[in-house]
């Protein structure tokens, strides 16, 4: 047990930069996991400045006479304005908290004001280092997170993948960087009868692909566009899109210009629920995107018992293993031959299917935790 303090319990802060900046998404679940699984640790406070927030994860509900949140609804979405307001209100509010053991930063600095004992910073990605023409602030992103590597007494990895990127673009000492994978949080039981997964073109008995997510940039939808459409597989299935917003005009006339405006179906936003149906009824769920630190979706796919197709590339070998299917080259050709060959791999797609719901067991966010308390203690009492 950790003995700085004379009631022998270890101080933690985080920041409000992921809730200033998202409502949703991969690092919010990450930090929300994190605190929840370590609250059950005798020997710990939490502090967690979120500022002003619409974060889709219930952080309030976390609170115990150990862990204290401080989180106002926000009027407005998020972005950099709710970023300044939250940085002038936290800047104050840290002044009063004292001295904290351990400051955890999750994005990309460390609050200036904060007074702290030990840094450590989470590294989720490169992609603002691989992919710099699909982020207009790729710069200023890359220096603030040169600082913050600078600063930090440990850097927590996501994957070793993620850890060899870290590595090739900064100068960092490998010995102050561990790896510490993400666990997995089961989507819920589907609802029977969702209406918002029949398509409203009327072609309700085909089978579907499945892609979840964001389209922009990196994740390679148009590859996937027109995969499907040389595929030939166009009538004897259809493309569900789920999340993402609204198909943009560019998305509309390509799929328009492909012939697939009558096998392409779109659930802009969805809840978890739907989302584990669209899961749970896929045949195939195709993930192309170009770069992932992690990567939720294969694993989500997996536990509802779905096969999963992926491009080879960065983190997903890793967290996929032999439970997925692969493509080797973001090439339309090269995916839509392999769209076709999974699809005809009857006995393959059986296998890939119970290997999936094995994988997924691997990823426990009580491990996690564990993981990343050791980096706490070990900090403190080196």
């Amino acid at each position: 047990m950790y003995r700085g303090h004379a009631q022998g319990l270890m101080r933690i802060f985080y920041d409000h930069q992921v809730f200033s900046l998202q409502d949703a998404g991969g690092v919010s679940r990450y930090l929300y996991e994190l605190i929840r699984n370590l609250r059950a640790s005798r020997d710990i406070e939490i502090e967690l400045l979120m500022g002003l927030n619409a974060s889709v994860m219930p952080f309030p509900e976390l609170q115990n006479t150990k862990i204290k949140v401080f989180s106002w609804k926000a009027g407005f979405g998020p972005g950099y304005p709710r970023y300044a307001l939250n940085e002038l209100a936290s800047s104050v509010i840290a002044q009063v908290r004292g001295k904290f053991d351990i400051y955890h930063s999750m994005l990309y600095r460390a609050l200036p004001f904060v007074r702290r004992g030990q840094l450590v910073v989470t590294h989720h990605d490169c992609i603002h280092e691989r992919f710099p023409q699909f982020f207009h602030n790729a710069s200023f992103i890359v220096q603030r997170k040169r600082k913050l590597f600078a600063q930090a007494d440990a850097i927590i990895c996501v994957s070793e993948s993620s850890r060899r990127d870290l590595l090739s673009f900064y100068d960092i000492k490998e010995e102050k960087t561990h790896v510490v994978h993400h666990g997995f949080s089961p989507l819920p039981a589907e609802l029977p009868g969702d209406p918002s997964l029949e398509p409203a073109n009327g072609v309700v008995s085909l089978p579907y692909l499945l892609y979840v997510g964001s389209r922009a940039g990196y994740k390679s939808f148009p590859l996937l566009l027109q995969a499907f459409a040389r595929s030939g597989l166009a009538g004897d299935y259809r493309l569900l899109v789920v999340g993402g917003g609204a198909f943009s005009a560019e998305e509309q006339a390509s799929i328009t210009s492909l012939g697939l405006s009558s096998f392409v179906n779109l659930i802009p936003k969805a809840g978890e629920s739907t989302l584990a149906r669209a899961y749970r009824g896929a045949a195939l769920f195709v993930y192309p995107s170009l770069y992932e630190g992690f990567g939720f979706p294969p694993l989500e796919a997996m536990s509802m018992d779905c096969p999963v197709l992926v491009y080879r590339t960065s983190s997903l070998p890793e967290v996929c293993a032999n439970a997925a299917f692969y493509f080797d080259t973001p090439d339309a050709e090269e995916l839509a031959r392999a769209l076709v060959t999974t699809l005809d791999d009857k006995p393959g797609l059986a296998e890939k299917r119970q290997l999936g719901l094995q994988r997924v067991k691997l990823y426990d966010w009580s491990r996690t935790a564990r993981s990343t308390l050791d980096i706490y203690h070990a900090l403190l009492n080196s």
